[in-house]
């Protein structure tokens, strides 16, 4: 058994207990759960699984009680998975965090989904608890919104046309690529741009998944929430454009120059994991210049 086996247990866990300190702290453990996934989904050349584990043991380290294994004292329940699905419910009724609800909490609901022995009391609660907090958000998140609590899709309607399926929001995702600007502070506010738009990646991915398990009526509303997120990570003052990531610094996922890092962004596993699951629902012919646009994010992980 090597380190990536064991990812799904410790990444669940570790989201659980990091919800205490804030749901920021839960992307560490959905940083393992991606690791996990993409192992198991993708047939990964060992250079990126050695990758993967080597940013993870790096994440294990930074909080390493958060990464304990889990106690015995404790029994399953499988009825309290309707918690975390509440949780996710709350979360698509308004865009709230850029998604993070849904990019967190789905990898919880889909790690228990495969581990139901999981579904302990603890756990859930700190799952629970993690969703809660992804409720909440500084209204100018975005730049020249006052308040993107108010944004509606009639204020986005001649901007971004309406999509009401997984693959056509996929498509969309990806025609987001084109411009990629690091993120910086402004006039004392720090706008993420680039990392607003892998959100939009993360997000989107969550959305298929919980497609996938059969939770029709929320992926629709979470589909408005993301058309709404396309027209808010277009708000950037010309100025920045200046920083854009006119060409990758690889063209595949899987390119040895991303994976010979050691990464503190979780988002650095999250985004590949998200990137390959969509890339899957484009035509075959628009694969390839996706994946090289999406390259162009993965240059500016750190």
């Amino acid at each position: 058994m090597r380190l990536l086996d064991s990812y799904l247990e410790l990444g669940v866990v570790g989201m659980a207990r990091a919800a205490q300190a804030g749901w920021f702290g839960g992307h560490y453990g959905a940083a393992l759960l991606a690791g996990y996934y993409m192992d198991r989904e993708h047939e990964l050349p060992e250079h990126v699984k050695a990758g993967i584990e080597r940013t993870c043991e790096a994440f294990r380290r930074l909080q390493p009680e958060w990464f304990a294994p889990l106690g015995q004292e404790e029994q399953a329940d499988p009825a309290l998975l309707q918690q975390v699905v509440d949780g996710l419910t709350q979360n698509v009724k308004q865009l709230r965090t850029s998604g993070h609800g849904l990019a967190l909490g789905v990898l919880a609901l889909k790690a228990l989904r495969d581990r139901p022995d999981l579904v302990r009391p603890s756990v859930v609660a700190g799952l629970v608890e993690m969703l809660k907090k992804t409720t909440e958000d500084r209204p100018t998140r975005y730049w020249g919104i006052d308040s993107y609590f108010a944004v509606t899709t009639a204020d986005v309607a001649e901007e971004v046309a309406p999509y009401d399926t997984t693959e056509e929001m996929a498509r969309r995702t990806f025609a987001e690529l084109h411009t990629v600007v690091p993120g910086r502070v402004i006039d004392g506010q720090r706008y993420h741009f680039a990392g607003e738009v892998v959100h939009s990646v993360t997000h989107a991915q969550a959305l298929t998944d919980l497609e996938r398990f059969g939770y029709g009526e929320l992926v629709q509303a979470g589909i408005v929430n993301h058309r709404i997120q396309t027209y808010l990570n277009r708000q950037m003052p010309e100025f920045v454009l200046a920083d854009e990531v006119k060409e990758p610094g690889f063209a595949y996922i899987f390119s040895p120059a991303y994976w010979e890092k050691t990464y503190s962004d979780p988002h650095a596993l999250k985004l590949p994991y998200a990137a390959l699951d969509l890339l899957g629902r484009l035509p075959a012919g628009e694969r390839p210049d996706a994946e090289r646009n999406l390259c162009k994010l993965l240059t500016t992980m750190e």
